[in-house]
């Protein structure tokens, strides 16, 4: 029932990040991994010294975890040599599951968002490397998280001019604190994926 919400939740919310303007860049990716599913859609909008980045996204997992997520960040390029960054929250949503135990997650993380572009006369193809991390310290979890962050790590391929496949590492753990005591859920997988910019 949780992630029927959580889903729900997400398609409003891509649908009015859509309907505010679709001047910008549009970001659209899924991945996969063994035994999980991530997609998400990012909106990205120039201001006058930099850019704001708003989207949405979900990771599911059946036996693990089943997370949503709306982030927000404010960015701008550090040089002329493809370096970029975005600084910004994100906030997390979910149901985590472990060995019969269940908790209830909610947070909200600072976001750090890093990208770099390879030279072209490194590479034959343009090839853009990318770090994510997010971390919640306990003031900012909620219901039963205690502790939350995550790390990802790709390698994004643009094989045409729009669209790009991902290599990558994803890594999740989060602390918990319920009435039978305080437990950890880790996990750490490889994904491939695709992603499509309009």
């Amino acid at each position: 029932m949780q992630s029927k919400a959580i889903m729900g939740t997400t398609i409003v919310f891509v649908l009015f990040l859509t309907g505010i303007s679709w001047a910008g860049t549009h970001l659209v990716e899924l991945n996969a991994s063994q035994g999980a599913i991530e997609g998400g859609y990012e909106h990205k909008m120039p201001v006058e010294y930099g850019f704001l980045t708003a989207g949405v996204g979900a990771l599911y997992s059946e036996d693990d975890y089943r997370i949503g997520q709306a982030k927000f960040t404010l960015g701008n390029d550090l040089s002329s040599d493809g370096l970029r960054f975005n600084l910004g929250f994100k906030g997390i949503l979910g149901n985590v599951e472990e060995n019969g135990k269940d908790a209830d997650l909610m947070a909200i993380a600072f976001l750090f968002m890093g990208a770099f572009t390879f030279p072209e006369t490194m590479v034959p193809i343009p090839v853009d490397f990318s770090l994510n991390v997010s971390m919640a310290p306990e003031p900012l979890c909620f219901l039963d998280s205690d502790r939350y962050m995550d790390v990802r790590a790709s390698l994004d391929f643009k094989i045409v001019k729009n669209a790009a496949i991902s290599l990558g590492y994803r890594y999740i753990e989060t602390h918990l604190e319920q009435d039978h005591g305080n437990w950890e859920k880790s996990d750490g997988s490889l994904f491939i994926g695709y992603q499509l910019r309009f």
